[in-house]
């Protein structure tokens, strides 16, 4: 009785497909495992997941609220700082006369 090329391939592929098969049942369980960890977080905080949840659509109603209130105070400080920038022109359009003024008055000879 010889042991055939045939016969050590047909081994080595049996015992390539077993330990794929164990492998493989190792990772499912693993898997399992932690599914099962899943679970029991999911679980232990559904009540807290649940209130947060409930209250997703009033934060997002005031984060809505917040972004209106930010460009609208946007808004008018843009709105005050052309006033600003307006005044502060107008301020030195009279410094600059004053100044003429002042020069006209005591540095007429000079």
């Amino acid at each position: 009785m010889y042991i055939s090329i045939y016969d050590i391939g047909m081994t080595i592929g049996f015992l390539i497909a077993v330990t794929i098969g164990i492998y493989l049942i190792y990772v499912l369980r693993k898997i399992a495992l932690i599914l099962d960890d899943v679970k029991r977080i999911l679980n232990v905080s559904e009540i807290s997941l649940t209130e947060t949840i409930s209250l997703l659509p009033a934060v997002l109603e005031n984060v809505n609220q917040i972004a209106a209130s930010v460009k609208e105070t946007a808004s008018q400080a843009n709105d005050v700082i052309d006033d600003v920038k307006v005044e502060w022109e107008t301020l030195i359009i009279y410094a600059k006369a004053v100044v003429e003024i002042v020069r006209a008055i005591f540095f007429k000879g000079k």
